[in-house]
């Protein structure tokens, strides 16, 4: 499960991400081959739909990596350590521009 530093579930990326989330809750219910390519191929139009609407590809890849394998703790904490690194990136370009 994705936490944020204040410990509970980031409801903006949950609202961001709840379709990824739920495809990828069938794909991994499901046994039927192609029940599961129908998941998949709805799971490729909507990371395009958030990749023109602006959200960052490198987090798509990452967040869809740790969905599809929740049994994998690598792919969480890199998922994690990918966020923090651009909420740190974000804050001293404010930090910056407010200097100035």
């Amino acid at each position: 499960m994705l936490l944020s530093a204040a410990g509970h579930l980031d409801q903006c990326d949950l609202l961001m991400f709840s379709k990824l989330y739920n495809y990828y809750w069938f794909i991994r219910l499901t046994r039927n081959a192609s029940v599961q390519r129908k998941y998949y191929r709805l799971v490729s139009k909507e990371k395009k739909r958030l990749i023109d609407s602006g959200v960052d590809e490198e987090e798509i890849r990452l967040l869809c990596r740790h969905l599809a394998n929740l049994r994998n703790p690598l792919a969480e904490k890199r998922l994690e350590a990918y966020r923090a690194s651009q909420l740190k990136s974000l804050i001293s370009f404010f930090v910056f521009f407010c200097v100035l």
